[in-house]
């Protein structure tokens, strides 16, 4: 029998995510490089306040404290100690007043000075004594509108209650800084079910691509939005940003610019200090939220550390106990919902990484998923899988059956189409905006309207015996230390998610296979010299549910380029003297091809034999007669972006590992046989290695990769 473990030890029972996986999984311990952490720690400020930016911290707590979410500043974007002004969220006053603004700076840009009127004296004093009239006439462009936080901080302080615990633990094991906990304030005010305009979800405010590396995101789960699988792979990311960038400011503000862009920005600045880079940085798309970010973190550190200062009556919230079982079958929602008799929308509120087809009945609850039920609910001593009709329990998964939207049709033609709403398809396939869909959109059709798809669905495989095999169940809790009130966790409605679709063909599909990337990579060998809301209580999974989506900081989401190539810190762009570092998965034919010439013209102009092998790392010198330098970058880029986009629908980082290297050792087989990792993800991690001169005792970091597909992921 399966019976529940108990646990006393509270920081034990916060391992909502890793610690099941390791119990369940049996899998080799992970373990993460601290020395560059702790070395950090030694030399200075793990986080640097420089001077510079001051101004930009105390701007963040007036918005955080002093002012809600119906009223704003006016003021200068780029030296955020000018505010014009704090008026009412009225759009009509706001842009009335903004150009009232413009044309007194721009009279003082002229350089009068005398027979001032009121609101022009007003505006020159809040600039420096001698400002220029050239950074005048530069801010009559800058007067930016910011919405007040204080509500919403207040809000989220008292969410993150029920997880602050729990994300503190995550902390403590990786040895990483303990401030990191507060980075939810900044994406999402501690909302799980927060989902912003440009499509970044959960709490921590994952984007697909980028979530895609850490976690399962797919048409029936969608990791981002539990809050505590999400915890784990924020702090994967951040260990992953400061493992490339070095220092923990580049590494938050990668967190939001993506690890690339800061990358970038510190090649191109030739430093690695925050300050400097915000000042000097011109990316495309560095803009006002990643100039700030790092100040906003700053900010609200400030904040919690002075709580009573800003905030009187704080009610945390109270961490909910629950009890987490890996499902060794494919099991319908509604089973474990008669079976233990859990109100269905409690059940779908504490497992909303779950998505809309489980609840609708589409599709069942995936094997290896970890189910969590609330402790106080669940009788002693219980076995849980038994405890489940072995009629709502399957051996094989419902097959995919889906219209897929033909160009000009609208989402009110499909639903006429199969006898049903328009809400209703909207809210099963998490379609936020309706005259969003595009031509060749999956629609998941609704178990009533399936007989009446235009072509009818295959049958699935027929469901096969299965064995029940010994599960670990552990008791997870979470607990916030001395709060000054406590009160139930909010029942925080998940949201409507819009993502992005794949690639279709054909009206009615079922079913999908994971494609795999695999590259030749060319051997690399040790050398032997040594040298980064609401309350909502969901119906049968037949009612329809009205969800409202609450405002986000407004800060937290613009700026935000869902890319594969966010995360990759390499470099492929053409360098002024027309040469190109060679990446991992690349060869001179590769090159050739980009740039539509013969191999041997590249293997010409660098004198390179056709005998020899081109070694990651190399600088290759290229001629673009036929090919300008941007469609050879966007070439490259997008078979890169291919490359890692195939790989992480199949593969998730599940956390890294350090290897001293040893003499004969070869990075290629390490990568292949030891780790199954492809070369070009060891080399994101190892940005900084020389993967040609690599020495004996070097030090090389290894993601650690596990299947989408194995049976012991959710």
């Amino acid at each position: 029998m399966i019976f529940i473990k108990k646990t006393g030890r509270a920081q034990t029972a916060l391992r909502l995510s890793r610690e099941v996986v390791l119990l369940t999984l049996s899998i080799f311990s992970v373990f993460w490089i601290s020395l560059p952490i702790a070395a950090q720690e030694g030399q200075g400020e793990v986080f640097p306040r420089p001077a510079e930016l001051e101004p930009a911290i105390n701007f963040w707590k007036k918005v955080y404290t002093e002012i809600d979410t119906d009223h704003g500043f006016l003021h200068d974007s780029e030296d955020l100690s000018v505010i014009y002004a704090s008026l009412n969220r009225n759009n009509q006053a706001i842009e009335t007043l903004r150009q009232r603004i413009k044309n007194d700076l721009d009279i003082l840009a002229t350089g009068k000075r005398t027979n001032l009127t009121d609101s022009q004296k007003e505006i020159l004093a809040l600039w420096p004594e001698g400002v220029s009239n050239q950074r005048l006439q530069q801010a009559t462009n800058k007067v930016r509108w910011q919405v007040g936080q204080s509500n919403a901080f207040l809000e989220g302080l008292e969410r993150s209650g029920a997880y602050r615990g729990y994300i503190d633990g995550v902390l403590s094991d990786k040895n990483m800084p303990p401030q990191l906990a507060l980075l939810p304030h900044v994406e999402s005010s501690f909302n799980p079910a927060a989902y912003s305009h440009a499509n970044a979800a959960g709490m921590w405010q994952f984007t697909r691509p980028t979530g895609q590396r850490f976690m399962r995101i797919d048409n029936i789960v969608d990791e981002r939005m539990d809050p505590f699988i999400s915890a784990d792979a924020a702090m994967e990311l951040l260990e992953y940003n400061y493992q490339v960038l070095g220092t923990w400011p580049l590494a938050l503000t990668a967190y939001n610019q993506g690890v690339g862009r800061m990358s970038r920005a510190v090649r191109e600045t030739d430093t690695d200090k925050i300050h400097e880079i915000i000042k000097n940085y011109k990316g495309p798309r560095f803009g006002f939220v990643g100039r700030n970010f790092y100040a906003q973190f700053l900010a609200v550190n400030d904040i919690e550390r002075d709580i009573d200062q800003y905030f009187d009556d704080v009610h945390y919230e109270s961490p909910i106990k629950f009890t987490e079982v890996r499902l060794d079958s494919y099991i319908e929602a509604a089973g474990i919902e008669r079976s233990f008799d859990i109100p269905f929308g409690q059940l779908r509120e504490d497992n909303p990484a779950l998505r809309n087809v489980v609840w609708q009945g589409l599709k069942r609850v995936p094997r290896g998923f970890r189910i969590k039920l609330r402790t106080d609910q669940l009788p002693e001593d219980t076995n849980f899988l038994d405890e489940i009709d072995s009629n709502y329990k399957h051996s094989t998964q419902l097959a995919d059956s889906y219209y897929e939207v033909q160009r000009g049709e609208t989402l009110q033609a499909i639903a006429s189409k199969f006898e049903t709403t328009e809400e209703r398809l909207a809210f099963l396939n998490e379609i936020r905006n309706p005259d969003d869909i595009k031509a060749g959109q999956r629609i998941s059709i609704p178990i009533r309207e399936r007989s009446l798809a235009i072509q009818t669905q295959a049958s699935s495989l027929p469901d096969e015996p299965f064995e029940s095999n010994p599960t670990n169940i552990l008791e997870i809790e979470e607990d916030l230390p001395n709060p000054p009130e406590t009160r139930t966790v909010a029942q925080i409605p998940p949201l409507e998610l819009t993502e992005p679709e794949e690639d279709m063909a054909n009206s009615i599909k079922e079913g999908s296979e994971a494609q795999e990337n695999e590259s030749d990579e060319m051997p690399l060998l040790a050398n032997r010299a040594s040298p980064a809301d609401q309350s909502q209580d969901t119906q049968a999974s037949e009612d329809l549910i009205s969800l409202e989506t609450p405002d986000l900081p407004q800060q937290s989401f613009t700026n935000r380029s869902p890319n594969i190539l966010d995360s990759d810190p390499s470099d492929y762009s053409v360098a002024l003297d027309d040469t190109i570092v060679l990446q991992a998965s690349e060869s001179v034919g590769q090159l050739a091809n980009w740039l539509d010439v013969p191999t041997w013209d590249i293997r010409q102009l660098n004198n390179i034999p056709f005998s020899n092998q081109v070694p990651i790392g190399t600088k290759v010198l290229l001629p673009f007669d036929r090919v300008s330098k941007i469609d050879f970058e966007n070439r490259r880029r997008e078979f890169h972006s291919d490359l890692q986009q195939d790989f992480f629908e199949s593969f998730t980082i599940r956390g890294a590992e350090e290897y001293q290297i040893k003499q004969t050792d070869n990075i290629s087989r390490l990568a292949l046989n030891r780790y199954s990792t492809p070369l070009w993800l060891v080399r994101q991690y190892n940005p900084g290695i020389n993967f040609t001169g690599v020495y004996v005792g070097q030090r090389i970091v290894f993601p650690l990769i596990q299947s989408k597909d194995s049976p012991k992921i959710n």
